[in-house]
């Protein structure tokens, strides 16, 4: 019924997209008129009537301004304008980027998530040009920043050097507005939009409002602007999975599963878990920016603004879950595919429980930024000095419940790697006989909570002065500037399991608080809804928190001590306190000549050292001696090095309208701060020993970029380029277990060390194409159509990792497609439009699986369909109506490049969506 209904109201939301595209023409003919004046306005309007201001860029506009922006650039940019207050053209900044050429995006728990620029992930984040991180992390998330909030967003994939350095992939910009850039007088503007996902069956509610002021007074011109946004997404995603695929361990033992395996089958490759489940929830994001601006004169002005970006997301996971090679049990019914060496099917028996159940987790995540930045500029005729300051503090919290359930007496289970549950194949899971409706079958083997927190406090300032040296010679301007910056950032992580027994088996189910809630739950995927089980669900837990740490402490009483205290006590491998130190200067000369056609650009270069401390924990296991007490150190790190980092670029005016772009380009990538941590844990019980720790040495990642760009415009917005990139990027990071000298670790001989390395360098090259128009050329209605088509191809994107190139696509870059597009067809005057818009993306390796690399996660190729429509009644007012992932797309994953073994999919929502706009 539920399948029936989803599919009726699908035909009728395209049924509704169709016909209003089919009436374009019969509301462009009616109007003719008023588009072609549009067609000959300017890019932003201002209508005023007596001190409202109406401010209305349209797609054509947002187009327009996006295409000078990239023309008129120093560096290598991409940008996505707003198209009206409040409107980007997508619900969030990474599924906006995800139609910008080399860009690519992931989509997940109802929104687009980890951008990757030309390939790489490693992107730093600004806020009006100023870097902004948010807790122990580079960069910010960028979903967590509302679309309603934002002028554009730019995309620099080369930098000069008054850039900040950081981000070997490239650098997103999210510019917000000031009231200054608005027209005189008052503007009120906001949105209210609704979106319906048709797998939660929920309502997502959107809202914003933006007041601004600017008037002329006694001291100069002054702007107010506030700017607030509340946003609250559910999603429902289904997947089916499996992960880490290897060999069984310890050849040998008897009670290793590879004891239970023929002779023949003694290399086979079977996955360490598989699971089906649903993942479900929301995220809340309240938001505001304020600013003020006061222009003394034409010479002087000042900036000063505060901003407060908040996330919250309530997640809450159930799957079904077997370990199938878990040490113990014995392996019976082996298939294995036509390779002889990847599992297939097979029965995993175990006399004492087969590991194998139910999980239902409940994640809480907090996120809280703050920032602040006050800038001054002063200019004259022949000398430019800018100055700021700015002081961000964020906190992230986050914690988590877990249950896991196992039946009783279950001593069975069949998986079936390979099923046809999806199309391409997906694992199963069959309990046999058991009853899954019979809560009597359940016992609750583990009980779990976990607490992380960070905090970061960052303070910045920077001054940066431009002399004008002439207007005819070849060195026209010479900038330079000097830039401190600090951060204090710390780290908390903590958690805990509980194993609540009565009568030395499982607690039943039926006895655990908040069973009394308890409930059966089942996926909807393929062919494989149907299977449902019991579990507690994660918030009823979360609620129920106190009366779980009393249970486990009546039935656990061996970890009773760990749940008297409200919070899990630390993880002093995970936590950490650190200070880092940037001074950055710069010097750039701006030049020009003529050499038959103009030539401008800008050569530079940037210096950064870098410097500060980190303090963890060592530990290892105690001894008789001190009664098996953690044996535990404090440890300290620190670092001090610098960077040099040359830039130049060189544009080739051909005529008005063609000019190449020509750009060199280097920069850095920081470590992690958790990565750099001084710790490490000691497992001396171990033969050999092995060591697990962070990495103080990692060193930073250096990238060096040549970038060549022909560029033709035309028109209003009219743009074909054609973009080629080749680059280098030194210490990539791969972890790893390798056999050395545990001297370091206060420890005689030789033993395992397991940590994050710098492995060797990577090389990436590729070809970008975009072209962009509307078709003024063409008479009446048809000249508002316009159309735009990007595409990004990869040649080639190679790290050397540390093990033998021997299997296909062993040096393949993560994240990485080889083929990236986007095509849209748009229609736009100032009382219609419309877009349909296509993105592909096509399939990737998701990361490198260290222990057996060949059988890596690999997504496959994605595909996206979107449309829009607008209506405006009245000026102040326009009305929306919105599709997304209108083909239905899901996510298919599979085990190494040649699809040695499905991995899985996971079901992404369509959406429709209804909005109303307003300014006056």
């Amino acid at each position: 019924m539920k399948t029936f209904a989803r599919n009726a109201f699908w035909a009728t939301a395209l049924t509704t997209v169709s016909a209003a595209a089919l009436m374009v023409p019969g509301v462009a003919s009616a109007q003719q008129t008023d588009q072609t004046e549009a067609s000959d306005g300017s890019a932003e309007t201002a209508d005023q009537t007596g001190t409202e201001t109406v401010v209305v860029v349209g797609i054509r506009g947002s187009v327009e301004s996006a295409a000078n922006m990239k023309r008129n650039a120093k560096q290598i940019v991409d940008s996505v304008v707003s198209e009206d207050v409040g409107k980007l053209p997508d619900n969030n900044v990474p599924e906006a980027l995800s139609r910008v050429t080399g860009v690519q995006i992931e989509r997940a728990r109802g929104q687009g998530q980890s951008v990757t620029i030309r390939g790489l992930s490693e992107i730093q984040t600004t806020v009006n040009g100023n870097q902004t991180n948010l807790g122990e992390g580079r960069s910010l998330n960028l979903a967590d920043i509302p679309a309603e909030l934002l002028k554009s967003v730019d995309v620099y994939k080369t930098r000069t050097a008054d850039q900040v350095e950081g981000g070997i992939a490239g650098t997103v910009n999210v510019e917000l507005r000031r009231p200054l850039d608005l027209a005189k007088g008052l503007t009120v503007a906001g949105s209210i939009r609704g979106v319906y996902d048709d797998i939660s069956e929920k309502v997502s509610p959107y809202a914003s409002i933006l007041v601004a002021d600017r008037f002329d007074t006694g001291i100069g011109e002054i702007g107010f602007l506030v700017n607030a946004s509340w946003t609250k997404g559910y999603y429902l995603e289904n997947y089916i999975e499996s992960e880490s695929p290897s060999i069984p361990c310890c050849q040998g033992d008897p009670n290793s599963p590879l004891a239970s395996l023929p002779a023949n089958l003694q290399n086979v490759v079977i996955p360490y878990r598989a699971y089906v489940g649903t993942e479900s929830g929301y995220y809340e994001r309240p938001s505001i920016n304020v600013v003020g601006q006061w222009r003394v004169n034409d010479n002087l002005d000042f900036v000063l603004e505060g901003g407060y970006l908040g996330s919250r997301e309530r997640r809450t996971i159930d799957r079904m879950y077997v370990q199938a090679r878990e040490y113990g049990s014995t392996l019976s019914n082996i298939v294995v595919g036509d390779d002889g060496r990847t599992i297939r099917s097979l029965t995993e028996n175990n006399p004492n429980g087969v590991p194998a159940g139910f999980e239902s987790m409940y994640n809480a995540f907090d996120n809280d930024l703050y920032t602040s930045n006050f800038e001054m500029h002063w200019r004259s005729e022949r000398a430019q000095i800018n100055a700021s300051a700015q002081y961000n503090w964020s906190d992230s919290n986050d914690y988590n419940v877990q249950q896991i359930l196992r039946l009783r007496n279950q001593t069975s289970v069949n998986v079936d790697f390979d099923s046809d549950e999806y199309p391409g194949g997906v694992p199963s899971i069959n309990f046999g006989a058991t009853d899954l409706s019979n809560i009597a079958n359940y016992g609750v083997d583990r009980f779990q909570d976990r607490a992380g927190k960070s905090h970061n406090k960052e303070l910045a300032g920077q001054v940066d002065l431009t002399l004008k040296l002439s207007d005819a010679s070849l060195l026209r301007t010479l900038q330079v500037g000097a830039r401190y910056n600090k951060r204090d950032t710390t780290r908390y992580y903590g958690y805990r399991d509980g194993f609540p027994r009565i009568g030395g088996q499982m607690a039943p189910l039926s006895g655990f608080p908040g069973a009394d809630q308890a409930g059966l739950i089942a996926p909807s995927i393929g062919n494989a809804g149907g299977t449902a089980w019991y579990r507690v669900p994660g918030v009823v837990m979360y609620d129920n928190i106190d009366a779980i740490r009393a249970y486990i402490q009546t039935n656990d009483p061996g970890n009773a001590a760990r749940f008297a205290s409200e919070m899990p006590l630390g993880d002093l491998g995970q936590t950490w306190d650190s200070v880092e130190n940037v001074f950055s200067g710069y010097a750039q000369v701006n030049y020009a000549f003529d050499m038959g056609f103009p030539v401008d650009g800008v050569v530079g270069v940037r210096y950064s050292n870098t410097w500060g401390s980190i303090e963890s924990y060592n530990y290892r296991p105690g001894n008789a001696a001190n009664g098996f007490q953690d044996i535990i150190e404090r440890s300290f790190g620190k670092g001090n090095y610098t960077d040099v980092l040359p830039t130049a670029s060189a544009i080739l005016h051909f005529t008005p309208k063609v000019q190449l772009r020509l750009s060199y380009s280097t920069n850095v990538q920081r470590p992690n701060f958790y990565d750099t941590r001084p710790f490490a844990y000691l497992e001396t019980r171990a033969n050999p020993v092995i060591v697990f720790a962070g990495n103080p040495d990692l060193k930073a990642q250096e990238e060096e970029s040549f970038n060549a760009s022909l560029e033709y415009y035309f028109g209003r917005g009219g743009a074909v380029t054609l973009t080629g990139y080749y680059k280098k990027v030194t210490g990539f990071l791969y972890y790893s277990r390798e056999e050395e000298n545990l001297a370091p670790y206060g420890l005689p001989g030789i033993g395992f060390v397991e940590q994050l390395r710098n492995a060797g360098d990577g090389t990436f090259a590729g070809v970008e194409f975009a072209a962009q128009t509307f078709f003024d050329f063409l008479p009446g209605f048809w000249r508002n159509f316009g159309a735009s088509v990007n595409a990004s191809y990869i040649g080639k994107a190679r790290i050397e990792y540390p093990y033998p190139e021997d299997f296909p696509g062993a040096f393949d870059s993560p994240n990485t497609s080889k083929w990236t597009a986007n095509a849209a067809l748009y229609y736009d005057t100032p009382t219609f439009s419309a877009r349909v818009a296509y993105n592909y993306r096509s399939s990737y390796r998701m990361g490198i699986w260290w222990e057996n690399p060949e059988y890596s996660p690999y997504q496959d190729a994605t595909q996206r369909l979107d449309a829009a429509i607008n209506v405006t009644p009245w000026k102040f007012l326009t009305l929306s109506l919105e599709g997304g992932n209108l083909l239905g797309d899901d996510v298919y994953r599979y085990h190494g490049q040649d699809r040695l073994l499905p991995l899985g999919v996971r079901t992404l929502g369509r959406t429709v969506q209804a909005s109303a706009r307003f300014r006056f």
